[in-house]
């Protein structure tokens, strides 16, 4: 016979044997429940999620202050032909883009993957009813010359605009490429130009040979000096320029009669007047220019010397004066 302390106990043993049979059955259970989700067939728990941050809109600095873009703009309306020419290098085709000239002209030829893009009209003379018919979320021009309908481009998408054209050409490239978010594109564009530069000055420290730039026009010869989009090319590799044109300015108009201004030992010229030229070239005092003696004259793209205003039309005309200097 048991006592009653030894039946107690015994009692207690069974029950705690029976609890941790429990255990056991449930902890089988729960094992085998996982089991099963993690084959697919049944899943009692929500999968983590995954977010991502929504692209933040951007604040970049213009001409007129600071301007809210978007993070990654995707319909981008050009209103000049450096902006065009920049975005292009830099991998994105804007939806728009005016012409030089006339709305509808061809966009130069320098310029490679134009097709599709729409014209918006001419630089001077840009139609805002195409360009709002576009819906762009970013319109990218210049202060100089659109400053008088900012206010009518801004009420259509954020609009970034550079001061002037020409001599800020590396500015510009830098505040474009900000635009539309590409800025280390834009460095290695301009550390390109820099390498080509340095090597265009390494091949000419020893020639001294002066450069001689003009536009003859219907109405008169037109000198450009050094504060011109060519001119700061010029600067940059170091090349001479004839005294006459040596001096800070955009250009300076000469009369026929003062045509010694032109010479040099390389004479380079563009124009938009096919019979500009001719007129300059029958002059009597043409001849006497030491550039002509020599049979070193060459005319030049005034589509990318003169309004090409991008960093494709940069190396061209660096392509250019290495093809004229470098024998």
């Amino acid at each position: 016979m048991f006592s009653r302390n030894q039946v107690r106990h015994l009692k207690l043993g069974v029950l705690l044997s029976l609890i941790g049979l429990m255990i056991l059955v449930l902890s089988a259970c729960s094992s085998a429940e996982s089991s099963t989700e993690n084959n697919g067939v049944k899943s009692t728990e929500k999968p983590s999620e995954t977010t991502s941050e929504p692209a933040v809109d951007r604040t970049v600095k213009d001409a007129y202050g600071d301007v809210l873009v978007p993070a990654n703009p995707a319909k981008i309306v050009v209103l000049d032909i450096g902006a065009l020419d920049n975005l292009l290098e830099l991998g994105i085709t804007p939806i728009g883009a005016p012409s030089i000239l006339a709305a509808g002209d061809p966009y130069p030829a320098y310029l490679k993957g134009t097709e599709g893009i729409s014209n918006i009209g001419s630089v001077n003379e840009p139609n805002l009813e195409a360009i709002d018919a576009l819906k762009p979320d970013l319109i990218i021009g210049n202060k100089d010359t659109h400053d008088a309908i900012h206010d009518q481009l801004t009420k259509i998408a954020p609009t970034v605009f550079v001061e002037t054209l020409g001599v800020t050409w590396k500015a510009n490239l830098q505040l474009h490429a900000e635009a539309v978010n590409k800025q280390a594109e834009g460095q290695k564009l301009l550390d390109a130009y820099n390498g080509k530069i340095t090597d265009l000055k390494s091949k000419l420290a020893d020639k001294g040979k002066s450069v001689s730039l003009f536009r003859p026009r219907a109405d008169k010869i037109q000198i450009y000096l050094k504060d011109t989009f060519a001119g700061t090319i010029m600067t940059d590799a170091g090349i001479n320029r004839p005294e006459s044109q040596n001096i800070e300015g955009f250009s300076k108009d000469v009369t026929e009669e003062q045509m010694s201004s032109l010479d040099g030992d390389i004479i380079l010229w563009f124009n938009r007047e096919p019979d500009a030229f001719a007129k300059v070239e029958k002059s009597a005092l043409w001849a006497s220019l030491n550039g002509v003696k020599s049979n070193s004259v060459h005319s030049v793209d005034w589509e990318y010397w003169m309004s090409g205003l991008g960093i494709q039309a940069v190396n061209k005309v660096v392509d250019d004066l290495q093809s004229f200097l470098v024998k």
